[in-house]
């Protein structure tokens, strides 16, 4: 077993895989070729609108790396390394992609690549300072939003519920994608929030910082 991540909130703590651990100030740091942290499944079961934000500094890395990734692949559960799994669901946030706009994006689908809804953007986060990264499903308004630093980056219509959605593996770091690298920075802090937050209220939870230990 590895060490917990605590939430100090809902009590849906974290398990740490692959070597990583806490370095006593509440700091996660993965080192981008094994580690990850494997969050309860069901996270979104019951909810039509989330909000999933996080504050990460990325230490570098190739496209699609995942700073969240909740779904399923086609490996199942807690697949092994190496299995060719693909994601057949997921809400991702992640700091890099292969579009034209190679920066940070929100993805999301209820049926693997063919039907994913895609929010790709400009900015990266490589400078390696402290980001506030959150990713908004509304279904009342069928639309997916993504933000960074409290200022929306872009959104787009979604055709399916967040409970289409199948969170089994609910990951930080690592992706549903097998092929995809494994997440190399820290993490300061993730929220989870079972509504669809406002623009102000992200760029207020922005301004006011990570909570501290």
């Amino acid at each position: 077993m590895g060490a917990i991540v605590a939430d100090t909130v809902g009590g849906a703590d974290g398990e740490i895989l692959g070597g990583a651990s806490l370095d006593g100030g509440g700091v996660l740091a993965l080192d981008g070729e094994d580690d990850y942290v494997d969050l309860p499944a069901g996270l979104l079961s019951g909810l039509s609108d989330v909000t999933v934000m996080a504050w990460v500094a990325r230490d570098g890395g190739g496209a699609y790396l995942r700073i969240v990734d909740f779904g399923l692949g086609s490996g199942g559960e807690d697949p092994v390394e190496g299995d060719g799994s693909v994601g057949e669901s997921y809400l991702v946030i992640t700091p890099s992609t292969g579009f034209d706009a190679r920066g940070v994006a929100a993805l999301a689908s209820d049926s693997g690549a063919a039907g994913e809804v895609a929010i790709p953007t400009a900015p990266t986060l490589d400078d390696g300072e402290i980001h506030q990264v959150a990713v908004v499903f509304d279904g009342a308004a069928a639309s997916l939003a993504l933000y960074l630093d409290g200022a929306l980056l872009g959104s787009a219509p979604v055709g399916f519920p967040l409970s289409a959605i199948q969170d089994v593996n609910n990951w930080l770091g690592r992706s549903q994608f097998d092929q995809d690298p494994y997440f190399g920075g820290r993490y300061d802090e993730l929220r989870i929030y079972g509504e669809a937050l406002a623009g102000c209220a992200i760029e207020a939870a922005w301004t006011a910082g990570p909570d501290r230990p």
